[in-house]
């Protein structure tokens, strides 16, 4: 480990070197990758311990790595957050395989997560666990079990806007 970040060092002596590998991300922000067993584990972990205190998470983001030559996996979740007591930001990133979208929910430590999960299950099709309401957000019912930011999801579409009567003045 070669990180001068405070917090990753937290994280590799209360989780070891094998729940919190770094990375840096282009931005110069770093990156912390963990296994998503340890996910609810160390996300409390951030929130809660005082020397850590990151009380925000801005965002769940997912990522499709269809097509990347040294991709780990097929997607990854990325979990943004910010300690505004300590001035930090981290980005926690969790690999998942095609054939296992399903990660536990945060919104039980960070109440901000509630949307951007139900963005992510929409657009990509992971599956938050004990999530109180995963809705849809964003697309029609005509969109049943299809995931339009997944890299295989055709440009133009799956017919989707196939069936919508075209409105002119004549017919208005």
């Amino acid at each position: 480990m070669n990180s001068n970040h405070p917090t990753i060092e937290q994280l590799y002596q209360k989780f070891g070197e094998q729940c919190a590998r770094s990375e840096n991300h282009a931005a110069g922000m770093q990156v912390v990758i963990i296994p998503k067993s340890r996910l609810l584990d160390v996300m409390r972990f951030l929130h809660d311990d005082g020397a850590c205190a990151y009380e925000q998470l801005t965002d769940v983001v997912g990522i499709d790595y269809l097509g990347y030559p040294q991709a780990r996996k097929r997607f990854a979740l990325v979990y943004p957050l910010i300690s505004v007591i300590y001035n930090r930001r981290l980005i926690v990133k969790v690999y998942l395989a095609e054939d296992d979208l399903t990660v536990p929910s945060l919104s039980g430590i960070y109440r901000g997560a509630e949307w951007p999960e139900r963005e992510a299950a929409e657009m990509f099709g992971f599956v938050f666990t004990e999530h109180p309401d995963l809705r849809r957000l964003l697309l029609c019912d005509l969109f049943k079990g299809k995931h339009p930011l997944r890299k295989d999801y055709p440009l133009r579409g799956q017919g989707e806007r196939d069936n919508f009567r075209i409105v002119t003045r004549k017919t208005v």
